[in-house]
């Protein structure tokens, strides 16, 4: 087994063997990244194969006095914010079946109910595009929405309601979870 630095030496060599080693050793922590923010798995490991390009290709201005992972998280990121400026002209902005605005909880649940991580991931994939973005990067990576805004070409004000727009749903998809797991288990 290769240490993390001997990966990252043969990468900068172009030694295909420690690239095929570097993307085995990082793909699950690359492809959790890419899910929070793809529409799909499809999407997400486009989102992944074209990060670890960028990361061939740019292999020699990684800085090994810094972590690789965070360097490595900084490419995911932005590779995703492209991929989704990318595409966003298709994408639809807000679920035609839902008002999010005036949907509220119209049943507050009376017990906790441990949700498994697929399907946490899979309320969470039902946001539109946009609003999954936004709350990932404010919520997840720390960005303020002033800087969401300049990554996102968009107003600090519409990050905000975005964000706003995103709890709010998820609040009514996990609502929505508990009525039917309830209803199952009658």
């Amino acid at each position: 087994m290769k240490t993390e630095q001997e990966l990252i030496q043969g990468c900068r060599e172009e030694k295909w063997r420690y690239q095929e080693a570097l993307y085995r050793h990082f793909y699950s922590f690359a492809m959790s990244v890419c899910l929070r923010y793809a529409s799909g798995r499809e999407d997400a490991l486009e989102i992944l194969n074209d990060s670890f390009m960028k990361v061939f290709r740019n292999i020699h201005s990684y800085d090994e006095n810094r972590p690789f992972k965070t360097w490595f998280r900084r490419i995911l990121i932005n590779t995703a914010l492209d991929h989704y400026r990318a595409n966003r002209r298709h994408l639809r902005l807000a679920d035609p079946g839902v008002d999010i605005d005036t949907a509220g909880p119209s049943v507050e649940p009376d017990y906790e109910v441990a949700l498994k991580a697929e399907e946490i991931l899979m309320l969470f994939n039902r946001l539109p595009e946009i609003h999954r973005v936004i709350f990932n990067l404010y919520e997840v990576e720390g960005y303020n929405h002033e800087e969401i805004a300049g990554m996102l070409d968009i107003a600090p004000g519409t990050s905000r309601s975005h964000l706003s727009r995103a709890k709010k749903k998820l609040e009514t998809l996990y609502l929505e979870h508990l009525r039917k797991e309830s209803h199952e288990a009658i």
